[in-house]
């Protein structure tokens, strides 16, 4: 089982925020190929880190880090995790009015469904001007390990 998760503090008014952006819910996350394909990078915007560990049995939340510097409006940013074979693993979601420009996230893996090895943690930043305009760009990717216990 892998379930994505959004920050503790999603409501129905975050939702309407998500809908309102033209940005996909996690239901419509899984359903992409890709969310960041043909999206211009953008450093200057800030970036999102993976933290290496060891994959635990059964099914364990992991942490990663977020520090943006949008441009000027109202800002959503998607966060995507990868692992080994570029398989959609989890995703989360930050949001302008409900959460802070730095930050920290949670996802959950379970190990029965997901192999060790190299993971990518990208992130996609939608702006909306105020006037109807969206600005999308991507973050700078991240990579990470999640290995074995030691015996």
């Amino acid at each position: 089982m892998l379930r994505s998760t959004l920050c503790p503090f999603v409501g129905a008014a975050a939702v309407a925020a998500v809908v309102s952006l033209g940005l996909p819910g996690p239901a419509a996350t899984a359903a992409q190929a890709d969310p960041l394909e043909g999206l211009t990078l953008h450093p200057e915007w800030g970036s999102v880190t993976g933290q290496s560990g060891v994959l635990r049995r059964s099914c364990r939340s992991y942490r990663y880090t977020y520090s943006i510097t949008p441009p000027e409006g109202i800002w959503a940013i998607e966060i995507y995790i990868s692992g080994p074979g570029l398989q959609h693993l989890a995703a989360g979601a930050f949001m302008d009015g409900y959460d802070p420009t730095t930050g920290t996230g949670r996802y959950t893996l379970c190990r029965n469904t997901t192999r060790y090895g190299t993971f990518t943690i990208a992130a996609k930043l939608s702006v909306d001007d105020g006037s109807g305009h969206i600005t999308e760009g991507r973050l700078p990717a991240d990579t990470f390990r999640l290995h074995r216990p030691r015996h």
